[in-house]
């Protein structure tokens, strides 16, 4: 058959000569288009990996309607703007107790949220913490989520974070309260940066299904691009920040399931905060969820109950907090005793200088619950 082949083109000296008359050629067009292929794909992975990180911060997604936690059954709440040292106009929830004293004797849990929805796709997981912990709860939604005004970045995100913790520092009901960062996923990484840079602020972290950093991240979620990750300029390094904090207790809440962050991200994180914290376990805590998958850890039984616990031993009888001064560039205001949810209250951050000066932000992927979840 060969044979034939080649007696049908020529021979085999003539076949072999062409062949080797056009090899180069077509060896160089090859190349070339490969060469073309691979720039195309670093460069669409350059220009479209916010896109991936921040999925739910677009057009499409992020200028619905956003509930109020009135619809939850929260009704003393300030609706309010936040303004960022890059001038980006933020929005927030402080959800309050009854009475002003209430909310000053209790303590406060900041809510970061993951990479999907926004602040009011989470009420339903705040409405169950406000109700078992009895604490305040401040909500944000990131820059271009939900209502919030920009675009999402890394830089920008801890902006965001750093703006709220001074707001809430400021405020004249939640300037003394004791302050615990919880965070889901994303929100994870958002906690524990603004608690590394600002520990002598905080009382407690809670972590739920967070990972290292997004580079080690992205070979688990798209294997296509794990020799790529070098690209990446959303780092969100978990792994670094949480060597940082040495004194604040932490709880970790893992999904054995999780479906997007592996596990093992997870134990990591818990094992590196053991060691930067001697080994004390009464300030790191682990509690498992063995069916619990990404976003729905927080309805497997005993999430809220494994929190309440941790709270109750480690926030409630830890020191008053003692104001250290490091966040006082906003000006104390008068309090707002209720809002009926239409009411904004527009609050001017501190500087950039001064926010750069404390953090340095140069630097440094969730469905509506179903009520029925409460």
């Amino acid at each position: 058959m060969l044979y034939a082949i080649l007696a049908y083109m020529g021979g085999a000296e003539e076949t072999l000569s062409s062949v080797a008359k056009w090899a180069p050629t077509v060896s160089y067009y090859t190349l070339i288009m490969t060469c073309g292929l691979a720039m195309f794909g670093l460069s669409a992975v350059w220009l479209f990996q916010r896109d991936m990180v921040y999925p739910a911060a677009f057009p499409a997604h992020s200028r619905e309607r956003v509930p109020l936690p009135s619809q939850y059954g929260m009704p003393h709440f300030d609706d309010i703007r936040l303004e960022t040292p890059d001038k980006v106009l933020i929005r927030g929830y402080l959800i309050k107790q009854a009475t002003d004293e209430e909310t000053k004797r209790a303590s406060t849990l900041i809510y970061f949220h993951a990479n999907a929805g926004n602040m009011g796709h989470r009420l339903p997981i705040a409405k169950r913490l406000y109700d078992a912990l009895k604490c305040n709860i401040f909500m944000l939604s990131y820059r271009g989520y939900g209502l919030s005004d920009g675009q999402p970045s890394e830089a920008g995100i801890k902006a965001d974070a750093l703006t709220a913790l001074e707001f809430i520092r400021s405020h004249p009901l939640t300037a003394n309260t004791k302050l615990v960062a919880y965070g889901q996923s994303l929100g994870g990484a958002v906690a524990l940066d603004i608690v590394a840079a600002n520990e002598p602020e905080f009382a407690g972290i809670v972590l739920e299904n967070t990972f290292l950093s997004v580079p080690k991240l992205v070979p688990h979620v798209l294997p296509i691009l794990k020799y790529v990750t070098f690209l990446a300029s959303e780092k969100w390094v978990s792994e670094m920040a949480i060597r940082k904090i040495t004194a604040v207790p932490i709880l970790f809440l893992s999904g054995l399931q999780d479906d997007l962050v592996p596990p093992p991200h997870m134990r990591k994180l818990y094992e590196l905060a053991l060691r930067n914290q001697d080994g004390e376990k009464m300030k790191v805590t682990w509690e498992e969820f063995p069916q619990g998958k990404h976003n729905d850890t927080c309805i497997q039984p005993n999430y809220f109950e494994s929190i309440a616990k941790w709270w109750k031993g480690t926030v409630d009888p830890a020191d008053p907090y003692v104001p250290t001064g490091r966040l006082v560039a906003l000006e104390a205001r008068e309090s707002i005793e209720k809002s009926d949810g239409e009411n904004v209250y527009r609050v001017e951050s501190a500087s950039a200088e001064k926010s750069h000066s404390d953090v340095d932000l140069a630097e440094r992927l969730s469905p509506i619950l179903d009520k029925k979840s409460d």
